[in-house]
């Protein structure tokens, strides 16, 4: 039985192990979530805004360049000491980072973020479903037409009727009206039961949760990604595409 989340008890994982080579020289020697957005790394905000939902410990699964999250830790006075920074000794894909993480998890489930994506969606309602429902995987959904800069770069989620994660759609094919938004909220011991090694999240969730029960969480929020030069012009012209939320709404 799932046990009913608060954010100042669950752990968030923010996957940041990406190489970001759609940017091209913008990640030569800056790893992607730590690209600067209003004078302070995209990063920061995405923090800010768990912080002030009321998350208190955060895991960052790095690979690329990752010394570099090391250092902005290291200077950052907000987050130093709630913080963790795991190294990825190769790339793991979305699953495999997960389940890597999930070893320095410290809560029986945890929140997990894309760390290049912002979504205006309150996480409290995600954990409130996923305890309701007794899910071991719950998967935020946005529509394609709510992602700024298009939705071509995301996969289609197929739901059944009760919320079930049924399928996918792989990116670049028409008729996906809902799309992974990549913020999940996974149970410590699934993430942990599935296999090492690099893979996607997408194309391996079905096998891997076996008889476990996965759903997504239908969200009316925009969605920005940061991975193309023109999604992330978006965001350094209009810093308020991230703006952080609270507990409450926006800050």
């Amino acid at each position: 039985m799932t046990a009913q989340l608060k954010p100042e008890t669950t752990d968030a994982v923010l996957l940041c192990g990406g190489q970001g080579s759609r940017l091209g020289s913008l990640t030569r020697s800056t790893p992607k979530p730590l690209l600067p957005v209003g004078g302070r790394p995209f990063l920061f905000y995405l923090l800010l805004s768990l912080r002030g939902q009321g998350f208190r410990r955060f895991i960052l699964a790095t690979h690329y360049l990752s010394e570099k999250f090391e250092d902005f830790v290291a200077s950052c006075d907000d987050f130093r000491s709630d913080t963790l920074v795991v190294r990825e000794k190769e790339p793991l894909g979305t699953g495999g980072a997960l389940k890597n993480a999930a070893a320095h998890v410290q809560s029986s489930s945890f929140l997990a973020v894309n760390g290049d994506t912002f979504i205006s969606q309150s996480v409290a309602p995600v954990l409130g479903r996923h305890s309701l429902v007794k899910s071991s995987f719950t998967m935020v959904v946005v529509r394609a037409e709510h992602v700024i800069g298009g939705s071509e770069s995301k996969d289609g989620v197929e739901l059944s009727m009760d919320g079930k994660i049924s399928g996918f759609i792989p990116r670049g094919q028409a008729g996906a009206k809902w799309v992974n938004a990549g913020l999940y909220v996974v149970d410590k011991e699934t993430a942990l039961s599935w296999p090492s090694g690099r893979y996607e999240l997408e194309r391996s969730l079905k096998s891997m949760m076996g008889s476990a029960e996965s759903y997504g969480f239908y969200s009316e929020a925009c969605l920005i990604d940061i991975g193309t030069p023109e999604c992330y012009a978006k965001a350094t012209r209009d810093p308020n595409l991230i703006q952080p939320l609270t507990s409450e709404g926006l800050l």
